[in-house]
């Protein structure tokens, strides 16, 4: 019998496992005025570099104009389903994305997502706006983590 899962669960489990590998992360955050399931800031430099991760347990015809709206703003986008739906959604998605299975409790790169270099707007954003008012902005609880990471690209920055 098939395990079924909610997209909240899975979405607070890789929120789980991204922050303890000490990523910073957002879960369930608006970014531009599009809601994301799960948002990264890996510290890389100059600038962060922004994963987008979407989690469907169906597959919808509307996927596929959410993951086009998440490029204006993402250096890296994902789809995030149960294995059972790698086929399916293998054959839905364009190359660009990239594809993660959640499968006995873990998560695999199954499909990894080609470097889109659009991280870079949300950078911009935080370079102008309060700590404070970049976290409401995006509608999220900043985790400790992303505060941090948020002063150092703010000092480095001056």
């Amino acid at each position: 019998m098939l395990k079924t899962f909610s997209e909240a669960s899975i979405v607070d489990l890789l929120y789980k496992k991204l922050t303890s590998v000490g990523l910073a992360v957002c879960k369930n955050c608006k970014v531009l005025g599009y809601e994301i399931d799960v948002l990264v800031f890996e510290n890389d430099g100059s600038r962060p570099i922004i994963h987008v991760f979407e989690v469907k347990t169906r597959v919808k015809p509307r996927l596929i104009r959410q993951l086009y709206r998440r490029i204006p703003f993402s250096d890296y986008i994902y789809v995030v389903v149960p294995y059972n739906l790698l086929t399916s959604i293998y054959r839905k998605i364009d190359r660009m994305f990239g594809i993660v299975v959640y499968y006995n409790d873990d998560f695999y790169v199954v499909k990894p997502s080609e470097f889109l270099n659009n991280g870079r707007n949300v950078y911009e954003l935080m370079m102008k706006t309060s700590e404070l008012s970049f976290c409401n902005m995006m509608q999220a609880n900043c985790a400790d983590s992303i505060n941090s990471l948020y002063s150092h690209y703010r000092t480095i920055s001056h």
